[in-house]
């Protein structure tokens, strides 16, 4: 029992010392690390000349996006430092997420033999005669385009605070579809009982997350929360110790 308890003390420590180093290196690097992601965010866009990606490249920008929703409710529940520090990059993540999809659907849409098979023979005549996993991918990007567009400070200016907010729970009903699209096209029916269980599974742990962010209604929770935070402390107070020891 002491060695279970020993080796976990020590796996506790190692990931104080990785939080406090990434923690630092962001602080210090912020603003080079926001101009890195929108520079990369730019060159993603030459992924329109390498088709065979495209999939690939939509399967990031879905990642990207459960990232983003999923770091706000645990920043508040958590409180680590890193991930309050994450939240301000949320916008340059949206931004590489919009652009990752835009390059996976435009890419699509825009291949003539694609669009000739599943796209043009319907959409004049029966819309909804589209594959129901490409009609989702398809919402799913066009609710993404107002959220690229408004995501920079001119934007939030002309539209203000509150209307700028509202027009961002856009991002809700975009997951939503994302991840639905992504899960049904891993199979090669239009229709999977797994790929619905996977989707559903996964947007509620995020409905679960954003409730324990409002409430923390799990006392074995709250009580194991409140002990890595105490363990975090002395650690720090430890390290504090150590390099005043060090400096004398």
């Amino acid at each position: 029992m002491k060695n279970h308890l020993k080796n976990f003390e020590w796996f506790l420590t190692w990931c104080f010392r990785v939080h406090d180093s990434a923690s630092a290196f962001l602080g210090k690097h912020l603003f080079a690390v926001k101009r890195a992601m929108l520079i990369l965010a730019h060159l993603s866009l030459f992924g329109f000349f390498f088709p065979e990606a495209r999939k690939e490249f939509g399967a990031l920008s879905a990642n990207i996006l459960i990232i983003i929703l999923f770091l706000s409710p645990l920043s508040k529940i958590f409180r680590m430092r890193l991930l309050m520090q994450l939240m301000g990059i949320r916008r340059e993540l949206g931004i590489l997420m919009a652009y990752l999809a835009t390059v996976h659907g435009l890419g699509y849409l825009l291949d003539p033999e694609w669009f000739s098979v599943f796209i043009g023979p319907y959409v004049w005549t029966d819309f909804f005669a589209i594959e129901p996993r490409l009609i989702l991918g398809l919402g799913a990007y066009l609710l993404t385009l107002p959220l690229l567009l408004t995501s920079n400070t001119l934007a939030l200016r002309f539209l203000g605070g509150k209307h700028w907010k509202q027009l961002h729970r856009l991002v809700y009903g975009a997951f939503a579809l994302a991840i639905f699209h992504r899960f049904f096209t891993r199979s090669e029916s239009w229709f999977d009982v797994w790929g619905l269980i996977q989707a559903g599974a996964l947007i509620g742990a995020y409905v679960f997350v954003r409730a324990l962010a409002w409430k923390n209604f799990i006392p074995a929770f709250r009580e194991c929360n409140a002990y890595i935070g105490a363990r975090y402390a002395e650690y720090t107070l430890r390290q504090k110790t150590g390099n005043t020891k060090m400096a004398q």
